[in-house]
């Protein structure tokens, strides 16, 4: 591998780990106000095959008629340190929605939401990257931007091939599609967000 190529992989695990560290600590802000504060989707376990899913819509302040949040996909690694892959969504250092494949630093594995912030709601929404342009990033973080509050949907499933896990969000408001992120069986995914979205430096 070149010396860049070194350079790049090594900016990417310190990327990782600072990531999923700020990732840990917004879980962890949100449960330590109670369980009231954060909810793990209900689990149905049949043969071995676990399924979270959760469709919320989620109230943060808006400016100008706008929500925004931070959209972040960390890939599992594995090396000096073992990270597991997350999608996770945020607003003003407030986890709104999260997805951890593994257990992690005492935090369980699973799909969580904050109640504080987010309602449960019967709105269809598709785990799909339909209207959204691609291909997938898989080396940035994202803020983006949607009009009135989120619709979001997370849902991860968990059997004897791994895990599979993605993250819808609309607008609320519009139904028009603003983010989706995903991670296939291997730990590896990306995100599709909208052309409003900015990636993070």
């Amino acid at each position: 591998m070149k010396e860049s190529g070194s350079r790049t992989v090594g900016h990417v695990v310190v990327t990782v780990a600072f990531v999923l560290a700020a990732v840990v600590l917004l879980i962890v802000a949100s449960v330590v106000v109670g369980r009231v504060g954060s909810d793990s989707a209900s689990a149905g376990n049949s043969l071995g095959r676990t399924v979270q899913d959760m469709t919320v819509v989620c109230a943060v302040p808006e400016l100008r008629g706008k929500s925004d949040f931070s959209f972040i996909y960390t890939p599992n690694f594995t090396g000096p340190s073992t990270y597991p892959a997350s999608l996770s969504m945020s607003n003003a250092n407030t986890a709104l929605a999260w997805i951890l494949t593994e257990t992690y630093q005492n935090q369980e594995k699973g799909v969580f939401v904050d109640r504080k912030r987010c309602r449960h709601t019967s709105t269809v929404v598709s785990l799909s990257h339909a209207g959204l342009p691609g291909p997938p990033d898989q080396l940035h973080g994202f803020t983006c931007f949607a009009r009135g509050q989120l619709l979001i949907r997370a849902r991860a499933v968990w059997d004897h091939r791994g895990v599979a896990a993605s993250i819808a969000v609309r607008s609320y408001a519009t139904r028009k599609p603003v983010a989706f992120g995903f991670i296939n069986r291997t730990g590896f995914g990306g995100l599709y967000t909208s052309r409003g979205c900015v990636p993070h430096s």
